[in-house]
Parts: structure tokens; sequence; C-alpha cells
């Protein structure tokens, strides 16, 4: 019979062999050894068996159809066909932890590294993901260490990691490293390898519980294949410096992040074999001496060195005086480590992807990115200045030029009139709100100028010569109601480009129209951008608005009410709304000069983002992909469809599209153009009817025309739309002899819930 003494010192044996135990076992019940194994497993007492196969096969199953929406019974059903005539209980692998004495069951490698990541797409792609598996990386500390050690785990950024670590947790630790109390005594590299296993028990994990050593460098660095990525977050100043000429000599980049103030530092060995450690910055590399530090006291001036004095936190410096006095060593918060786990992962990624490929030190200060506003330095209650854009010589070159205009008939208009006639021109729509246009009244007569100075830097000059013959028309049938007679002439006036039409006004007791009864839908005209309800509309209604357009000589109106077509032509919007969103001419075009975030944005020019009736949601994505650098990766991804689609549903949902169409493409032509559109569009206000412009798919397609937008267009986005003009050509004839200069939808639906806002007359009028 055993003592009590030898029993006591075998259970002592076998936890401190537990002590070491980090890698999990796996059993395939098709193998009839390891099922043995796991009926001797059952018997063990106190076991806990895991089985959640069945969910991680159905969200396997789902994944292989991102798009398809299943039905509770039809997942059950593409589940069990998936499994087919494997028992499920023989499906994937069975995992066993020992030093939790649980029994998982798990996919097979390639499903569960699927499942797992699936959340990662595509800020992480699957050919990104693929390529990270075949890295190594090498971790040195294991307090900032662990942080970064299980994000890299999580994200799975690479497909082995190797951990050094002399250390034992310590209930000091507790403050920064997460584990628990349990884990007390325990070797730190243990402690994270088995946190690892247990997240991703595929991940190959390397221990080197000693630390990392003179001795075992070598075997760290190079050991079934060199590293490529070494996190030196070591405690110990000679092995700061040693593992940096080894990582220089193999070629290796190295990541150092100091939690205070985030600070990361990159050195890329790799790229620059010659570089000086540490930037050149430390001067005391002398091994020797780094060797015999023993107290924090001791090594304060070396990490001061290596921190950089100034650059480290006000905090820091404090306590780092009162170590050895009121505290035994520096200290570390565990959101500083947290935070900087997650950056330095952040960074391993973009190193190992080949994104990021810089050398330097870097900091990511919280205090000073969020913190209480110095007052002085607000601005936000600041009333910002209005500006009309013309300054007083500008001013006074518009009366030159207007004294300059020739074959000028008599004219009598007045201020007043004057000033009510104006008022309808500028509530014309104008693409992007740029609202291109100044007015002039001089000798009684209204002068209407291309606004030069507009700061919406249009890609498209046609567009502003569309909204200044929707000016103009406004302008003519309020006057027409306010009981003049107009005529108009139309440029070229004098040399100047700037000057685009004179009004001559005569007073008349009958005005004969030139339009029925438009003027009073003037001010109730609006742009609606709400999903229609797909009705068919009254054959009366477009006939009303095609006799409006159809009043001039060569202009021509042509409907699509057939669904297919519409839904045709909504997709041809869809994808070529996806190129402007994403090209970053257009999207930096778009999202800086047009559109307008909140009121005082909105409040001279532009479109506020409330009147484009956006979902939630979708507004959201508006937010994100308004970065720059967001939409430059959905351009590389080649993504971005959920935008496309948002403007197809919309377009799809008309009840009818039109297209009016020119002989010519002067700005003549536009102007008139502009004039029928805005006919179009007061008619169909008249009838109740919803309407938007849909502007964009004839914008992007006229840059095709035009030479000067080489340097816009991408070879692709020229290949897209030439596909996508001849498609919108099947679908409008005219187009292959024609120039297409307003296209927009009809439909029934609720009013918008606001509208654009307009300049004051006080910035767009002026007078002799």
């Amino acid at each position: 019979m055993t003592s009590i003494t030898e029993r006591l010192e075998a259970l002592h044996n076998l936890q401190k062999k537990a002590q070491t135990l980090h890698k999990p076992f796996f059993y395939n019940l098709n193998n009839p050894t390891d099922l043995k194994k796991i009926e001797d497993l059952m018997e063990l007492s106190g076991i806990t068996v895991v089985d959640h196969i069945l969910e991680q096969i159905t969200e396997f199953v789902k994944l292989k159809s991102p798009s398809k929406k299943f039905s509770t019974e039809e997942l059950k059903l593409e589940t069990e066909k998936h499994i087919g005539k494997t028992e499920l209980h023989k499906y994937g692998v069975w995992v066993y932890y020992p030093w939790s004495n649980r029994l998982v069951h798990i996919l097979d490698k390639e499903e569960f590294i699927d499942v797992r990541t699936s959340r990662n797409q595509y800020k992480i792609t699957k050919e990104e993901r693929d390529e990270l598996a075949t890295k190594k990386i090498g971790i040195i500390g294991l307090s900032v260490g662990q942080s970064v050690s299980v994000t890299l785990a999580m994200e799975r950024i690479c497909g082995e990691l190797r951990l050094a670590d002399f250390d034992v947790l310590e209930l000091t630790n507790l403050n920064r490293i997460r584990t628990g109390v349990h884990n007390l005594g325990l070797a730190k590299v243990y402690s994270v390898a088995r946190e690892i296993s247990e997240i991703d028990p595929y991940l190959n994990v390397v221990c080197f519980p000693e630390g990392l050593t003179e001795n075992n460098m070598m075997e760290f660095f190079t050991k079934d294949g060199v590293i490529d990525l070494l996190v030196e977050e070591s405690d110990g100043f000679d092995i700061k410096i040693l593992s940096r000429y080894k990582a220089r000599e193999l070629g290796v980049p190295v990541i150092m992040e100091a939690s205070d103030k985030c600070m990361v530092d990159v050195e890329r060995f790799d790229l620059e074999p010659n570089r000086n450690i540490l930037h050149g910055i430390v001067k005391q590399l002398d091994i020797a001496t780094l060797k015999s530090l023993k107290t924090n006291e001791e090594k304060i001036p070396y990490m001061l060195d290596i921190l950089g004095l100034n650059s480290t936190s006000p905090r820091l410096r404090a306590s780092m005086l009162e170590m050895q006095q009121t505290i035994s060593t520096w200290p570390q918060l565990g959101s500083a480590v947290t935070m900087g786990g997650g950056i330095t992962a952040d960074v391993s990624r973009r190193i190992l992807l080949n994104q990021f490929t810089d050398s330097g030190r870097y900091y990511v200060d919280i205090d000073k990115l969020i913190g209480n506003k110095d007052k002085k330095q607000d601005d936000s209650d600041t009333e910002v200045e209005g500006n009309n854009g013309f300054e007083a010589s500008d001013l006074k070159q518009m009366f030159e030029i207007a004294s300059r205009a020739k074959d000028i008939e008599f004219s009598e208009l007045n201020d007043s009139d004057a000033e009510k006639i104006v008022e309808a021109g500028v509530a014309a729509p104008s693409q992007a709100n740029a609202q291109p246009w100044k007015w002039l009244l001089f000798q009684k007569k209204l002068f209407l100028f291309k606004h030069k100075n507009s700061s919406y830097k249009n890609l498209d000059e046609e567009s502003i010569w569309i909204s200044l013959g929707a000016a103009i028309e406004n302008a003519v049938l309020m006057a027409e109601e306010t009981g003049y007679e107009v005529t108009h002439r139309l440029l070229p006036l004098t040399k100047s480009t700037y000057l685009i039409a004179v009004l001559n006004f005569k007073k008349e007791t009958l005005v004969k129209k030139q339009s029925g009864s438009l003027s009073p839908f003037i001010f109730k005209r609006v742009t609606n951008r709400k999903a229609g309800n797909f009705k068919q509309l009254k054959s009366s209604a477009l006939n009303e608005i095609s006799n409006e357009v159809n009043t001039v000589d060569g202009s021509l109106l042509t409907w699509q009410s057939d669904r297919d077509k519409i839904e045709s032509i909504a997709k041809i919007a869809g994808k070529i709304e996806r190129i402007r969103l994403l090209n970053p001419i257009t999207h930096l075009d778009y999202f800086k000069n047009e559109i307008r975030w909140n009121y005082n944005e909105a409040i001279k020019e532009g479109i506020d983002i409330r009147t484009l009736e956006l979902p939630s949601a979708v507004q959201t994505a508006f937010e994100m992909i308004a970065d720059p650098k967001v939409a430059a990766l959905l351009n590389k991804w080649d993504k971005g469809i959920a935008f496309e689609k948002f403007t197809q549903n919309i377009i799809a949902s008309s009840s009818a599209i039109g297209l009016i169409t020119m002989p010519g493409n002067t700005p003549s032509d536009y102007i008139k153009g502009g004039k029928l559109a805005q006919r179009a569009w007061l008619a169909a206000t008249k009838n109740s009817l919803g309407f938007q412009p849909i502007c964009v798919p004839l914008l992007f397609l006229r840059l095709l025309g035009n030479k000067d937008n080489s340097n816009i267009l991408t070879d692709k986005n020229f290949s897209e739309l030439k596909a996508l003009k001849s498609q919108l050509s099947l679908i409008f004839g005219e187009l292959d002899s024609r120039e297409a200069v307003f296209l927009f939808r009809l439909f029934e639906s609720a009013e918008p819930q606001g509208r654009s806002l307009r300049k004051s007359l006080n910035d767009v009028f002026f007078k002799s």
C-alpha cells in the first residue's frame, strides 16, 4: 500500500505534467483506433461533452448560398442533403482539451475555417485569408503579446504562432492579461496557447516556456521555416536588441507596441536589410550592459531611450519617478494593452499582405483623439458669412457685358415684377443643386449669366446648360402669368461665354401663354426619390406631358412603360451609379461637392442627404462609402453591389420612364432641352405624379465622347460604359442618331420628406 506522502508526490507530478499541456487531441470516429480512444475518454469522471455539430453544418450550408433566404424547412432539408449518408456523430472531428476535460465536436478543418472566418469578409478576403494561413509569426513577451496573439488567432492572420515568455501568471498580471484566477502559477505561454486552441484548434502554436534566449533564438526564428514577422514585447533589454539583430540578419520585419499612447514601432528589415536597429534613436546598444540591468530603477534610462522621453505620456513619466518608491514597476492598463493588441494585429496583417511597407514610429494617443474640446478653438458656433460668388469687379464686368449685348429690343420690366420673375427662375432644378446662375436687371431687361465661380465642380458641362434652360422656362412662365409678353435670345450674344440669355418684356393685357397654366406649379415642383408603386399611369397624363415637350421643332419625348424595359433601364442605371460611387474622381465630386450631410451645409447649394429618401441602413452605408478609402477597397474587390441594387430597385419601381432627345449637342440644344424638361416636370406635378431625373447615366455616357475625360474614366470604366450605352440604345433606338438630354422616371408615391434649399435672391440677383 502506498503512503500518503507517495500519493501526494504522484499527484503533484501529475499536476506538474498537466501544467505543460497546451495542445488538444483530435479524434476521427471513422478511424477504429480513434473510436476506441473516444470510448475510453467517455469513461473519465467529470468529462464534459459539447456537441453542436448540426448547428455548425447548418451555418456552413447557409454560407454556401449567402444570397438565398432559406425557410426553416428548406434549411433543414439542405442540411440533411449536405450530411448525406454520414452518421452525424462521425461527421467532422472530436477535439479533447485535457486541461479542462472537455470533448468538443467540430467541423473538419476546411469547413471549420470557412465558417469561423466568414464574418471577416471582405475586410479580409478569402484569398487574403489563405495567404495569411501560410505565415508564421513569432511573439516575445505575453502581456501586450497575449492580446496580440489572441487577436491574431481570432482573425486567423497566420497559420502558426511561436510564443516565448519565461514568466508565469501572477495576480498582478490580471489587470491587463485576460485570464482567470484558476490559471495563476501557469506559464504564460501555455495559458495563451490554451486560449488560442479553444478558439481554433487547427492553428499551430509552438511554445518556448523558457522565453527567448541566445541559446534558442535560432530555433525560434528558423525551425520548420523562418518566421515572417516578429512581435517584440520583451521586458529584457538585451533580448530586445539581440532579437532585432537576428531579425535583421534573416530579413524579418519587427513590430513593437508600447501601451503608453499606443506607440507602434515598425522596422522593415525585410525591405531595408541595412536599417539601423530601433531607427538609430537608441544610444546604448551594449549587450553586456543591458544584461546587467536588474532593477526597474536601473532600466528607466534605457526604457526612456527606447520610447523617447518627450514622446511618453505625462502619467507614465510621473509613474517612473515613483518606481521603487511607492510602486514596484511601471504601470500598464488593460484598456491600453487591449487596444495595443488590436492595433498591432491590424498592422501585422497589413504587413503580411504587403499593404503596408513603411518603417517608422506611430502613435494612437487616445487622450488627444477623445478628450474635452478646447473652448478657444471650438468654432462650431461660428456663423459662416455668405458669399454671392461675385466680387465687385465681377459685378462690374456683368454690367459691361450686358451693355455690349447686341440686337436687344425695347423692354419695360419694373423692379418688383423682376424680383418675382427671378424668384421663379431660381426655383428651377439643377444638377446637384449647383444653381449655376446669376441674374442682372439692366435697362429693364433680365440678363442670365452662367455662374462661373460656382463651388460645384461639375464634370458634365451639358448639365449646366440644361439647368439654365429650366431657369429660363420658369422665368418666362412667371412673366406671362404676371402679364408680360416675353421674348428671349440665347447665346452667343457677346464674346463672353458667361452671358446665356437676355429676356425682353412687354406689358400686355392679354398674353398668349406658351404652356397653358403651368406657372402655379413652379414652387410645388420637387424631386421625389421615393419608390413607386409600379402602377400603370393614365394615358391622359402621359399625353399632356408629351404635348408640353413636343412643341419645339426637333424635340422628342419617348416613353417606356413596359415592365421588362423599365427593369432593364434600372439595371443600367444601377451599374452606372456603382461606377460613379467607386471611381475616385467622381466619388470625390459626389461626396465633397454634391452631398450635404446637414442643414448648415445644404443651405447654399448641394443635395441635402435627407432628400435622397434613404432608409437608415442605406444612409449608414452611404456615410461609410463617403470615405474614399472604403470606396477604393470596394473598387479593388469589384464589390459595392448593394449600391447598384438600391438604385436599381428604386428605378424599377417606376411606372414610366421618359427620355427627351434633341437633334444636336450644341449648348443651345441643351438649353432648349432644359426648357422642355422643366415643362415636363411641371406637367407631371400638375398631374400629382412623382418625378425624379435619372441624371447619372446620361452624365457618364456623355463622358465617353469627351477626350478631355481620359483622366476621369479608367479603361475598365470605358469598357463597362460602352457596353451599357449599347444596352440603352437597344431600348431607346433614337440614341443612335440623336442626343440624349434628359432622362426621368414617373410614378405614384407619397410626397417627399424635403426639398433642396435655394440661395437667397441677394446672392443671385443684381440690379442696375
